[in-house]
């Protein structure tokens, strides 16, 4: 526990620009599904230790300890999965028939997200923040986190994210496709198909055992 709360206060010393919530902070969001080792939320500085059941609230700031793995499926029936010492915050989700908004913010480790039902909604909009560049969903499934350092992002499914930094956006589009944003104030490098040990390497950081 000391370790979990260790790791969550030396992320949140990451200065990123907010992000606007539609949903108020508390409201349900989503439900863990799977777990692996210690995971907890901190909500209005009150931990929660989760477990598989646990509701995931808007507003939550998750937590994952050494070698935990933690699945979590929303409200429209996308998946986020997180990997060992991830700090990930739960910033706004509304699933409505004719409204749709997913803002989520990686402050330190290694995600998959797979996307559901909310990006059918017109005008939805399905974003994880992350301190380095802003990945946006459009019916997709895509790895982010860290690989000998740098941040990268790959699309392992569908039909593509985008990753835009101040200084440039670039898309991918074709499975297998990846990216580096070294810093939020340089452009993300040209995607470039990743070879089959580095999407094993990316893979490993949230498979389960």
């Amino acid at each position: 526990m000391k370790i979990l709360i260790r790791s969550l206060f030396l992320s949140l010393l990451i200065i990123m620009p907010p992000l606007h919530s539609e949903a108020a902070d508390g409201e349900v969001a989503g439900q863990v599904t799977r777990l692996q080792n210690a995971a907890m939320a901190i909500q209005d500085a009150l931990p929660r230790v989760l477990s598989v059941g646990s509701e995931i609230l808007v507003g939550d700031v998750i937590s994952t300890g050494k070698n935990a793995r933690i699945e979590i499926r929303m409200l429209d029936d996308s998946v986020m999965t997180l990997g060992a010492r991830t700090n990930f915050v739960v910033v706004d989700f509304v699933f409505q028939p004719n409204e749709g908004n997913a803002a989520f913010r990686l402050l330190e480790g290694a995600f998959k997200a797979a996307s559901g039902e909310l990006v059918k909604v017109a005008d939805a909009n399905f974003i994880v923040d992350t301190p380095t560049a802003t990945i946006g969903i459009r019916g997709t499934e895509f790895w982010g986190g860290s690989l000998a350092g740098d941040f990268e992002v790959a699309l392992l499914s569908g039909k593509g994210v985008y990753v835009e930094t101040k200084k440039g956006r670039v898309d991918l589009t074709t499975v297998g496709e990846g990216t580096k944003a070294i810093d939020i104030n340089q452009p993300p490098s040209q995607p470039k198909i990743w070879g089959e040990t580095k999407v094993k390497q990316a893979l490993a950081t949230i498979t389960f055992e």
